[in-house]
C-alpha cells in the first residue's frame, strides 16, 4: 500500500517512465491485487516486466541503546530478514503518438 500513489508507481517503474494518472479502478481500492495507471515513455522497452520489493520488519537494523550514549562494544545491528514480494508488470494497451514519417510522392 505504500506505493499506492503516482509517486509510488514512478518509483517502481523507474526514471524513464512518467505516470500520468492512476486508473479509476485503482483509485477505488476495491482490491489490491491489481494496480492500473496511465504512463508516458519514449520507448516501450523502458517499462520493466517485474519489480521486487523487500519489506523490512519494524525496528530492523537498530541496536538498543540509551539516548546519547553509544554502546561500549560498538555493536552493529544484525542484518534484518526481509520479506520479498515480486510484482509482475503488464502492458495492457499501447497508444503510439509518434508522428508518422511523410510518404514520398512515389508511394501508393
Amino acid at each position: 500500500m505504500q506505493f499506492w500513489s503516482v509517486e509510488g508507481a514512478e518509483e517502481i517503474l523507474g526514471k524513464r517512465v512518467r505516470v500520468d494518472r492512476l486508473d479509476s479502478r485503482t483509485l477505488e481500492r476495491g482490491h489490491t491485487k491489481t494496480f492500473a495507471c496511465w504512463i508516458w515513455t519514449s520507448d516501450i522497452a523502458n517499462i520493466p516486466t517485474s519489480h521486487t520489493i523487500a519489506v523490512l520488519p519494524r525496528g530492523a537494523g537498530r541496536v538498543d541503546e540509551m539516548e546519547g550514549f553509544s554502546p561500549p562494544d560498538r555493536r552493529v545491528a544484525p542484518p534484518p530478514a526481509t520479506a520479498d514480494y515480486t510484482m509482475l508488470i503488464h502492458v495492457d494497451r499501447i497508444e503510439d503518438w509518434t508522428t508518422p514519417s511523410p510518404r514520398s510522392s512515389h508511394s501508393g
